[in-house]
């Protein structure tokens, strides 16, 4: 039998966790509050900044229960989880940003070195995946592309009879991602996963 203090995590790492969670919260609130002015943003720039944070925070809040669960618990593919959503957040974010630092060639060279890294982590997070967590994805993958492909369909429609006007591709890559995103939220929780 498992004796108990095997299976508590450390207070540290806890500790950690709770900080880390902390720090989400406040680094959302903060960007929210101070580094954008969404009301002043164009409305693709202020979805991809929403899609950004939002991966950012669910990707540090995933760090925090992970290091705060028990060590008897199983990391399974959490580590890699955590770097594809992190690394998707600060792509959404460097187009928008990533100018006040560097230049646009500079940052597209980021860019799809970040895109390569996070292609790779998603294969390797494929190869690791039980087949509980595959068939996640799966559905995660069908359910975006149906609502997606219904409201292309029915914007491209009103957008050619003149009731509508067009969309940027970044705003269609800050949809695709808020459609993802909600799409993986249901595939979780109808398979239990938390």
């Amino acid at each position: 039998m498992t004796d108990v203090a095997e299976r508590k995590t450390p207070l540290f790492l806890r500790l950690l966790g709770i900080a880390a969670l902390a720090g989400a919260g406040a680094a959302t609130g903060y960007t929210l509050a101070n580094v954008a002015e969404i009301g002043d943003m164009p409305w693709d720039d202020a979805l991809s900044l929403a899609m950004a944070v939002s991966l950012l925070a669910i990707a540090v809040i995933s760090a925090g229960v992970m290091v705060t669960r028990p060590s008897t618990v199983p990391k399974g593919c959490g580590v890699l989880q955590i770097i594809v959503m992190a690394l998707a957040g600060v792509m959404m974010l460097l187009p928008v940003f990533g100018t006040a630092w560097a230049s646009p060639d500079l940052v597209f060279i980021g860019i799809v070195v970040l895109l390569a890294v996070q292609t790779a982590a998603n294969l390797m997070l494929w190869r690791a995946a039980d087949e509980m967590l595959r068939r996640v994805m799966w559905e995660t993958c069908a359910m975006a592309f149906w609502a997606l492909q219904i409201a292309l369909f029915l914007y491209a429609a009103a957008e050619r009879l003149g009731l509508v006007g067009g969309v940027t591709a970044w705003g269609m890559m800050g949809i695709l991602m808020g459609v993802y995103l909600i799409a993986s939220i249901v595939a979780s929780a109808r398979r239990g996963i938390k």
